[in-house]
Order: structure tokens, then C-alpha cells, then sequence
């Protein structure tokens, strides 16, 4: 059995960030500094969402532990390092980013902020709802608003996603290109709210690299 490796000559996926305390997104464009996306309408890759633990270190990228599969926990990372659940998603956005004329593409969305966790359980299971009326599609999400939410830290901010419409995955060619081949449509990962909660044992996951496709230029979102 070949080995899961790949070699990497310095590829990555650039980000979506979500600040749970500010209550907004942001992206950096290429050669840019980081800028505001307000309300960003996205596709997203359910089909490939990942759980685990994430560590998110000052001044670099996160480490990530993913899940082996949808129903294997792995164990939480052991060590002083402050892991936490979360999640990664792929998401595609057409609307240029503020300040330049690149589109937003190929991001890769993910948090351990309790209050995006919730958001994205309530999308994941509305996702799940809709796969048999909507087979070889994918789903888009427009964050409309943020909701404050108090707690023991102070105020955080959830964001708010509607469902806008489903669009045939051939249309996002990104998520293919970027996960090697299409999900199987019989096959979506299904993540219980219990086990994205954390509420299940450790689980665990880990990040991929790629550059961007053009995007058909008649998607509406």
C-alpha cells in the first residue's frame, strides 16, 4: 500500500480568516496586506469538510490534527501546546477582494471559535438536508449579519450564513483540483454535531497546498 506523502515545492492554500472578537473576514491578496471581505458569498466543500485539533501558534501557521475518518477520533495531541476542536473547509468566492481585481478563489476556511463551530454545524446538517434534491451540487452561503453572543471571555461574534443556492460542482473546478478527484455523491462526510463539539474522543486532521483554477465567469455568487 503506497504511502499517503506527497512532495510539495512550496504550494498552499491561502486563507479566509474569521475574528470571532471583531466579528469579521479577512484575506490577503497576493502581494497585499490582510483586508476586510464584508458578507463574502462562498461555495463550500462540504463534502470534504475536516474535524480535529488545531493549534494556532503567534506569528505562524496553525498545526492540525485531522481525523483519520468521519467515525475515528483520534487522540488529542499530547504536550503543553494548547490543541482545540475544530475544523477545515475549502471555499470558493468570485467577488474580488476589496482594494484589487483578484477574485477571492480558492480559500481555506477553518476555527476553533466556538461560536463559528455552531455556524458551521447548523450549515453542515441544512447541507446534508438538501444532497439528495441537490446531487453533483454545492452549496452557497452568504453571511448576511453577525449575532453577539456573551460569554464567560466576554463578547464574541457568530456569523451568520443563509443558504443563497446550490451550483453544479463542475462549475467550482477549484475543489476538485484541489482535492485530486470529485467527492463521491454517495458519499458526503457526515460530522455529528457531538463530534465537532468535541464531545466525542479526540479527533484529528491535516492541511493541503494548490493554486487556483479560473472560475466560469457566469456563476452568480
Amino acid at each position: 500500500m503506497p504511502l499517503n506523502l506527497s512532495v510539495s515545492d512550496g504550494d498552499f492554500v491561502p486563507y479566509l480568516k474569521y475574528n470571532a472578537k471583531a466579528g469579521r473576514f479577512y484575506a490577503k491578496p497576493e502581494n497585499g496586506e490582510e483586508v476586510e471581505i464584508v458578507n463574502p458569498a462562498l461555495a463550500f466543500d462540504m463534502a470534504n469538510i475536516r474535524t480535529g485539533w488545531l493549534y494556532y501558534a503567534e506569528g505562524s501557521g496553525p498545526e492540525k490534527v485531522w481525523d483519520p475518518s468521519p467515525d475515528v477520533a483520534a487522540a488529542k495531541p499530547p504536550g503543553p501546546k494548547k490543541f482545540k476542536r475544530g475544523f477545515e473547509v475549502m471555499v470558493v468566492g468570485t467577488a474580488p477582494i476589496p482594494g484589487t481585481q483578484q477574485p477571492l478563489g480558492l480559500r481555506e476556511f477553518s476555527s476553533t471559535a466556538a461560536n463559528v463551530i455552531t455556524s458551521i454545524l447548523r450549515m453542515h446538517a441544512e447541507y446534508e438536508a438538501g444532497l439528495a434534491a441537490n446531487p453533483g451540487k454545492v452549496p452557497v452561503y452568504v453571511c448576511r449579519s453577525v449575532k453577539p453572543i456573551n460569554g464567560s471571555y466576554g463578547v464574541n461574534y457568530e456569523p451568520i450564513f443563509s443558504l443563497s443556492q446550490w451550483v453544479d460542482r463542475s462549475r467550482v473546478p477549484d475543489f476538485d483540483n484541489h482535492a485530486g478527484q470529485p467527492a463521491k455523491k454517495e458519499d458526503p462526510i457526515s460530522t455529528s454535531p457531538k463530534r465537532m463539539n468535541g464531545n466525542y474522543p479526540a479527533q484529528a486532521v491535516a492541511s493541503q497546498s494548490h493554486g487556483s483554477a479560473p472560475l466560469d465567469d457566469q456563476i452568480p455568487f
